[in-house]
C-alpha cells in the first residue's frame, strides 16, 4: 500500500454492519490497525442511522442482517450518496445479489472470512476513491507543510528540494505519524532493491535535517524515528 493511501486511511472512518457480535468485535480490532474510527451496527436500520449521523468514509456491510438487509441498506444510501466506497461481505456467494449489486457501484463483493491480503487490497481501493476528495497537503506545524502529489516540502513559504530517497523516508514517517518507525522497518522499504552500508540511513537523516531543520524528525532511543 502506498504511504499516501496509508495516511488517507489513518484519518478515515468505517461503518461496519455485521449482525454477528463476535465477528464484528474481532473485525473492528483489525480495521483499527488501518483507520481512525469504526462505527459498528448489528442490523441494517442501525447502520443507516449511524451513516446519517457520522457520514463515515467507508462502508463494510454483510448481506444477511435483521430489520434491513445489506442490499436494502446500500440502496437507501445510494439514493443520496453515490461516492462512498462500499465493500460487501458474506459467508457465501449470493448470485442474485451479485446481479443486483452491479448497479450499486461497489468496491467489491467478498466472501468471508476475508484474508489479510484481500483486506489490504480492498482498503487500498477505497483509499484511491477517497484520494479524489482528500487534500494531499499535510500541515506539519505552523510554518511547514508537505504536498504529497507534487512531492514538495515547504517551510516559511520556501520550497525545499528533496532527493528521491529523502522523499521516500519522509513519506514513510508521515504514513505512521505519531508512531515510532524502527530503523529496520525503514531500511527494509528504502533499500529493498539495493545494498546499503550501515551508515546509509543515518547519513540520509543527517542531510535531510540540514534541509528541513532538526525539530520535525525525532530520534527515539536509537531505535528509529518519528514525526509527531
Amino acid at each position: 500500500m502506498l504511504e499516501k493511501h496509508e495516511i488517507i486511511l489513518n484519518k478515515s472512518s468505517i461503518l461496519l454492519a455485521e449482525d454477528d457480535q463476535n465477528v464484528s468485535e474481532s473485525f473492528e480490532r483489525v480495521l483499527l490497525l488501518f483507520v481512525d474510527k469504526v462505527y459498528r451496527a448489528q442490523n441494517g436500520e442501525e447502520a443507516l442511522k449511524l451513516f446519517k449521523k457520522y457520514n463515515p468514509d467507508i462502508i463494510i456491510t454483510d448481506i444477511k442482517m435483521p430489520k434491513m438487509n445489506g442490499l436494502e441498506l446500500i440502496k437507501k444510501i445510494r439514493e443520496d450518496d453515490h461516492d462512498t466506497p462500499i465493500i460487501v461481505t458474506s459467508a457465501y456467494t449470493d448470485q442474485d445479489f451479485l446481479l443486483e449489486s452491479i448497479k450499486l457501484s461497489l468496491v467489491e463483493y467478498v466472501v468471508k472470512p476475508i484474508k489479510e491480503s484481500d483486506l489490504n487490497r480492498l482498503l487500498n481501493e477505497c483509499a484511491k476513491v477517497l484520494e479524489k476528495k482528500t487534500t494531499t497537503i499535510i500541515e506539519l506545524n505552523s510554518t511547514c507543510r508537505y504536498d504529497f502529489d507534487n512531492k514538495v516540502f515547504t517551510c516559511k513559504d520556501k520550497n525545499i528540494v528533496l532527493t528521491h530517497k529523502e522523499v521516500e523516508f519522509f513519506e514513510i514517517l508521515l504514513a505512521h505519524r505519531g508512531t515510532l518507525v524502527t530503523k529496520h522497518a525503514i531500511e527494509d522499504k528504502l533499500y529493498i532493491y539495493e545494498e546499503a552500508p550501515p551508515s546509509a540511513l543515518k547519513n540520509l537523516v543527517f542531510k535531510l535535517r540540514k534541509k528541513i531543520g532538526d525539530n520535525l524528525i525525532k530520534t527515539v532511543n536509537k531505535l528509529g524515528y518519528i514525526i509527531e
